[in-house]
């Protein structure tokens, strides 16, 4: 049987200059990153979820139920590095580091991680990000998504600021 060599064509360029797949690497990555994302130096602490998964919702109510499992979870895996109150002060806190540096972990009463949402918080735990570990393989969906439930508890909610 004949093959037809113009659909085999395609594939030349990227074989005989080796211009052609990296430029296409770049144009794609330049997709994959977030709009508005600043990708300087000062900007290395911040973490960031991807849009897509910040756009997740969160399927399970945050209910007692869901609240209290969410805590029994998060004291089995989380308390050692961001502590009983979720103040990033853990008995295992001075031991991180990223890149030989030393870090904190988040602290998770900080009013500011009311802006994130419960896509990105899932995102995060299952994802992780040195010295945390990816908790996707550790817990399942419906677990991480009722330790979001919980860590909400943990930060004040705007509408409680004092003055």
């Amino acid at each position: 049987m004949k093959t037809n060599s113009a659909n085999q064509n395609w594939k030349r360029p990227l074989k005989r200059t080796g211009i052609v797949a990296p430029s296409v690497m770049i144009f794609l990555s330049s997709f994959l990153t977030p709009l508005g994302a600043d990708n300087s130096a000062k900007s290395e602490d911040a973490w960031v979820s991807p849009a897509r998964a910040a756009r997740k919702e969160n399927p399970f109510p945050a209910d007692a139920a869901s609240i209290a499992l969410g805590k029994e979870l998060f004291v089995a895996a989380c308390l050692p590095c961001h502590g009983p109150a979720g103040k990033g002060d853990g008995p295992a806190a001075t031991t991180l580091e990223r890149n030989g540096t030393p870090v904190k972990p988040g602290n998770l009463t900080d009013p500011k991680l009311r802006e994130q949402t419960d896509g990105a918080l899932f995102w995060k735990i299952g994802e992780g990000r040195t010295p945390m570990p990816a908790f996707q393989e550790t817990f399942t969906e419906e677990q991480r998504w009722k330790i979001v439930n919980y860590v909400r508890t943990l930060a004040p909610k705007a509408d409680n600021k004092n003055p």
